[in-house]
């Protein structure tokens, strides 16, 4: 069971599920970058201040070897989000998973422009804007569904069935990130849904069928 990282008692920065969600955005990087970019956030949350953000050489070590773990149970497809993180239905949203989504999202700008310079399958950037709206919904759901009212988007799966499927859409995101990073032969190698039958329901959560949805063309 994967846990949640355990830093020094002195630690100022954000909670240990925004950490969780941070280092996994940073994964999620189809680019090398120094961790030096992204490590600020975790003290200031994404809020920009003046003065100088300094992490212990400790809680660095610790942070950066979770960063590793992460990316290596994932590669192992051991990967498994830690049960403070875990949807569960009866509870809703924890606090925690926001917390989680928090950072997902503050790290995040420091990703994108990456997957911007990409070319990606049409079944990657589903799963990616799948990932994306989930850490909206689950960091401001009713704002979110609004927004996106707002913007005439209709035909979405209920957030409990993007919730649920959030390990699924991290794994497959860093998985194709990696594969982007290694230099793979092409965007189509990349396969976001490798092991899900044409019949299982989409793991993007639009309620269909895998081959009326995402499968149409792989």
């Amino acid at each position: 069971m994967t846990t949640l990282i355990s830093l020094s008692d002195d630690w100022a920065g954000m909670p240990p599920a925004f950490i969780e969600g941070a280092l996994l955005a940073a994964n999620a990087n189809p680019a090398a970058m120094e961790p030096d970019h992204w490590l600020p956030v975790l003290i200031h949350g994404g809020v920009t201040e003046e003065e100088p953000v300094t992490i212990s050489q400790q809680d660095r070590a610790r942070i950066l070897a979770h960063f590793e773990h992460q990316y290596l149970t994932i590669k192992s497809g051991e990967y498994t989000l830690p049960s403070d993180l875990q949807w569960q239905e009866a509870g809703g949203v924890s606090e925690a998973m926001g917390h989680f989504a928090e950072g997902f999202l503050a790290v995040w700008p420091y990703v994108a422009n990456h997957w911007e310079s990409k070319t990606i399958s049409d079944g990657t950037g589903r799963m990616l804007s799948a990932l994306l709206t989930t850490c909206m919904l689950m960091l401001d759901e009713a704002g979110t569904l609004s927004q996106m009212a707002e913007d005439g988007i209709d035909g979405m799966p209920e957030p409990s069935a993007l919730y649920a499927n959030l390990p699924f859409m991290i794994s497959e995101v860093v998985m194709a990130a990696d594969e982007l990073q290694q230099g793979g032969s092409s965007a189509q190698a990349i396969n976001p849904y490798k092991g899900v039958g044409r019949n299982d329901l989409c793991p993007c959560g639009s309620g269909k069928k895998f081959k009326q949805c995402c499968g149409q063309n792989q």
